[in-house]
């Protein structure tokens, strides 16, 4: 009876836990028809079928990073895409670069970030650095947690949020090299003929019918001699220096056995199960508590007019903590920002602006310069701030002229940056103006100069005008479950769970427009025009008239023209008179 008991509670708690975990749905998705992209101006750029096994894996992010896409399966699975032809490396848009099959298959699959020649993934407890080029492993190293959101990178140090309340720096320009210990000399064999005479082989023979064991050879090649140690035992290389031909023997003491070792064919093999040497490894520079959970990830800010103004920005709670990038070991907070409310999406910078949105459907501008000085961070007030219908809980995608937000339940607004006014709005019949937004959005995919292309709550792609803010078209496009948001450039992105991935462009943009210049295009852009030096071409005048004769026939008090010759003066006596 309690027999039947325990299992009929088993069945009961196990449907119980299959009743509350929701089913995985897997989509097969189809490429929309080419008319109906036309209805919404949109051509497709190019398609892949990702390599997802079938039942046990899906497509889990879908990343657009400079003129690249990172894909990652469920599997753990990383495949590097070409975004758009490169005619310097003769890659075709849709390309793939390379791909990556980690050891391990991770649990939760995390976002992942990218520098000019590394690609950084944290997988479970491990942090990965592959090489941006081919995609093979340069090093793997053991975090002891697991990350929470993509790690933030700079030219020198690695940050990562992890779940244990913390935030950990490394180094991936300094590393720790590996132990390798000095290669031992060995002399050479003496010079053994070849002989057609019998070899003494006996010594490999043991009495009392025991296993053969080298611990009692004295060489190990031919001919065989017996050491001095007449003690039998099971097989042992203890008495090796070395593990590969020419094997020499040491004077030590007993070591550990390799009688284990059932699978190994030949002491070639064993080389490598004993390797004495450890790997390189990426430098530890500091650990920084947060006390509480991260929201997002870390950010990165410096203001190229002041040195050493390198900061760290990290939200926790209500908290927006602001650290030095250099420390010891043990980081500690140089300033704390603290909120109305929780912060309830990651953080977003645009030049000295920071953009934070909180739990009391606030979104709030403020001054990284007060953020960094310990006498202004804790009373610093906003400088724009904008109320929605509900809280946003997605990044904002920024433009070099606006903020796209979207309110939960509320919809999409675009503000403009700093003072956060709404460039959407509306005039009530008493002639009050008051934001509009659009209230069909749950989710933007990308922005274009001319259009924000978005997903509403039923799976549909909107065409939205980026001017008033109003919807011109729609298309069904809810088999594509995985949600893409492009922050890079207007491309549109659609992923299905079950591998088909569509890149999609406006019809008349051929060549992808940014959504944010480059530094050094914006300095190029701000700085006056100078003139070029003109080169003046030298006039040549035409040929004048011939002068007309004198008309005697004029007034004697006619003016002569400046051009007619004067006769000669006459000459005058001082008296007056005329000569």
């Amino acid at each position: 009876m309690p027999f039947r008991l325990a299992s009929l509670t088993a069945a009961v708690l196990a449907a119980a836990a299959a009743a509350q975990a929701p089913p995985r749905v897997v989509t097969r998705a189809l490429e929309p028809a080419a008319d109906d992209l036309a209805r919404l101006n949109l051509v497709t750029q190019w398609r892949l079928y990702l390599p997802a096994e079938t039942g046990g894996d899906a497509v889990a992010t879908v990343q657009p990073i400079d003129d690249q896409v990172f894909v990652q399966l469920q599997s753990g699975l990383i495949i590097a895409l070409q975004a758009d032809a490169n005619p310097k490396t003769f890659r075709k848009a849709g390309d793939v670069l390379w791909t990556y099959r980690p050891r391990h298959r991770p649990g939760i699959v995390r976002p992942l970030s990218a520098g000019p020649t590394e690609v950084y993934a944290v997988q479970e407890h491990d942090v990965i650095l592959l090489d941006r080029t081919d995609g093979k492993l340069k090093y793997s190293e053991d975090i002891s947690f697991t990350g929470r959101a993509a790690p933030a990178v700079d030219s020198y140090n690695l940050y990562i949020a992890l779940d244990n309340r913390q935030v950990v720096a490394y180094s991936h320009v300094s590393k720790i090299p590996g132990y390798r210990p000095p290669k031992p000399y060995e002399a050479p064999d003496p010079v053994h003929r070849t002989s057609l005479a019998p070899e003494p082989a006996d010594a490999l023979s043991t009495p009392q019918n025991r296993s053969p064991s080298i611990g009692s050879l004295e060489i190990l090649r031919p001919p065989f001699h017996r050491g001095t140690d007449t003690i039998d035992s099971h097989v042992s290389i203890g008495m090796l220096r070395t593990l590969r031909p020419p094997y020499r023997e040491l004077n030590e003491a007993r070591s550990p056995s390799v009688g284990m070792f059932l699978g190994v064919h030949s002491l070639s093999d064993l080389y490598e199960l004993t390797s004495k040497e450890s790997v390189t490894r990426i430098r530890f520079l500091w650990r920084l508590s947060t006390g509480g959970q991260t929201v997002g990830g870390p950010i990165l800010t410096v203001d190229p007019q002041i040195p050493d103004s390198e900061r760290l920005h990290v939200a926790s709670g209500r908290v927006i903590i602001t650290a030095l990038r250099e420390s010891p070991e043990t980081n500690t907070p140089q300033t704390e920002y603290v909120a109305e409310a929780d912060i309830c999406a990651p953080l977003t910078t645009f030049g000295d602006n920071l953009y934070l949105a909180t739990a009391d459907s606030n979104f709030i501008s403020l001054s990284v310069r007060e953020l960094r000085e310990p006498s202004t961070a804790a009373n610093t007030l906003p400088r724009g701030k904008f109320t929605t219908g509900g809280p946003i809980q997605q990044k904002p995608v920024l433009t070099d002229d606006s903020i796209y937000a979207v309110g939960e339940r509320w919809g999409l607004i675009r503000l403009r940056h700093q003072t956060l006014e709404p460039l959407w709005n509306e005039r009530l019949p008493d002639g009050r103006v008051r934001a509009r937004p659009n209230g069909e959005v749950a989710e933007v995919l990308s922005v274009s100069p001319n259009y924000v292309f978005a997903l509403d709550r039923r799976g549909k792609l909107l065409v939205i005008d980026a001017v008033r803010g109003t919807t011109l078209s729609s298309l069904d496009v809810s088999a594509f479950s995985v949600p893409v948001t492009n922050d890079v450039n207007d491309r549109v992105y659609l992923a299905s769970n079950s591998g088909l991935l569509l890149c999609l462009r406006d019809r008349n943009k051929v060549v992808p427009v940014a959504l944010r210049k480059p530094p050094a295009a914006k300095k190029a852009a701000d700085e006056p025009m100078k003139e070029e030096p003109k080169f003046e071409v030298p006039k040549v005048e035409a040929p004048r008239p011939p002068k007309k004769a004198p008309d005697d026939k004029k007034a004697p008090d006619a003016k002569k023209g400046p051009d007619e010759k004067k006769g000669p003066e006459e000459k005058k006596d001082p008296d007056g008179k005329k000569g």
